[in-house]
């Protein structure tokens, strides 16, 4: 997975080539806390990234060459290849050349359309800015269409980080919660997504099948089921959401409710907590 360059957030242009290189070091403090809580292992940057205007006097291609510090030299080079922000599919193709896009937002330091955030949002990932300027620091954005020259009511949100502590905020939970799900293929990526401290979690074979067909039957109650388990953490037992019932004379065996037919089913025992079963009632051995 990749976040998205934010290519707006280099204005204001910077007025020396050390004070962007400032910049970059806060950028890699939030990649980083990117890969430790999400194993994100890119930056997507435009294709056309070498004629970016990065400070005043300079393109990007000729600041990165004449960077004096090997180090950030590397650490950006690393960036700076496939995929770019604009490699897109059909579908994702479609849906950003389907009208213009502009921030009317009476702080933001250009008045430029936007890529990578309409990007971002189009592929529900986060976008990732330079602290150039308050605004970036924003961890949500709307970027609203332009349709016939005019801006209409519809709005794109693309949730944003500017800086490392970005990862805690609200905006970036709530990303997780209604964005994030759509990212996850695998028992890793639910892990990820959990994101425990308490417990180990581990999902038994029948969970699995029964979670990712409710991906694709029904993603509204999928999403409502990641909020069931990731609420077991504080309240495997009781209280919390979706009526939390510890099951008499079965131990350490709980369930949440996912409708009037479905329950979470799952165990808890010597701070591991085993996810069973998703569809039905409580299904134990």
């Amino acid at each position: 997975m990749e976040l998205i360059l934010n290519e707006l957030s280099f204005y204001p242009l910077c007025e020396s080539s050390e004070f962007l290189e400032e910049r970059f070091n806060s950028f890699f403090k939030a990649f980083d806390k990117a890969k430790e809580l999400y194993k994100f292992k890119h930056v997507s940057f435009p294709n056309g990234y070498q004629l970016m205007k990065a400070t005043r006097e300079q393109t990007f291609y000729e600041w990165v060459v004449g960077l004096k510090n090997n180090k950030t030299k590397q650490a950006i080079l690393t960036f700076l290849r496939k995929p770019y922000v604009d490699d897109l599919n059909q579908t994702e193709t479609d849906s950003y050349f389907s009208s213009n896009y502009k921030i009317i937002d009476s702080n933001v330091p250009t008045q430029e359309s936007p890529i990578g955030l309409v990007i971002a949002s189009i592929k529900n990932l986060p976008s990732v800015s330079l602290n150039t300027h308050a605004f970036w620091n924003n961890t949500k954005i709307l970027v609203y269409k332009v349709i016939d020259d005019s801006v209409s009511d519809e709005y794109m949100t693309a949730y944003n980080i500017c800086l490392e502590s970005d990862w805690n905020s609200i905006n970036l939970n709530e990303w997780s919660n209604r964005c994030y799900a759509h990212l996850i293929d695998d028992h890793e990526k639910i892990k990820l997504y959990l994101r425990f401290t308490k417990y180990t979690v581990s999902f038994e074979q029948t969970f699995l099948e029964q979670f990712f067909e409710l991906k694709n039957t029904d993603f509204e109650q999928f999403k409502y089921l990641l909020l069931l388990m990731k609420d077991t953490h504080e309240h495997p037992f009781s209280g919390g959401m979706g009526q939390t019932e510890n099951l008499t004379y079965r131990g350490k065996e709980a369930s949440k409710r996912v409708t009037q037919e479905d329950r979470l089913s799952y165990t808890l025992e010597k701070n591991h907590l085993t996810f069973i079963a998703c569809k039905g009632h409580y299904k134990f051995h």
